[in-house]
């Protein structure tokens, strides 16, 4: 189970990464054609004398992270069938 649920996070983290790429290179090619897709929450994260770690967050990642979990259902639930 444990390793399941790893699998899962890193599923998870994985689509909402790509999500984020994708979201970035359609605003990069929208840009071009003078249009603006400024929708970024960002950046987010914390930083330490040592440490630094920030996020951007745009709607790509969200849509991103969904349809990763939505996959992982439709996987799950078609490996109960069989």
């Amino acid at each position: 189970m444990r390793k399941k649920t790893k699998l899962y996070l890193y599923s998870i983290i994985a689509g909402c990464a790509a999500g984020t790429l994708i979201w970035e290179l359609i605003r990069i090619i929208l840009q071009n054609f003078d249009i603006d897709l400024s929708y970024s929450a960002g950046p987010i994260g914390f930083d330490i004398s040592v440490l630094m770690f920030y996020v951007s967050i745009n709607p790509g990642t969200v849509i991103g992270g969904v349809l990763t979990i939505f996959i992982i259902k439709k996987i799950i639930t078609g490996n109960k069938r069989g």
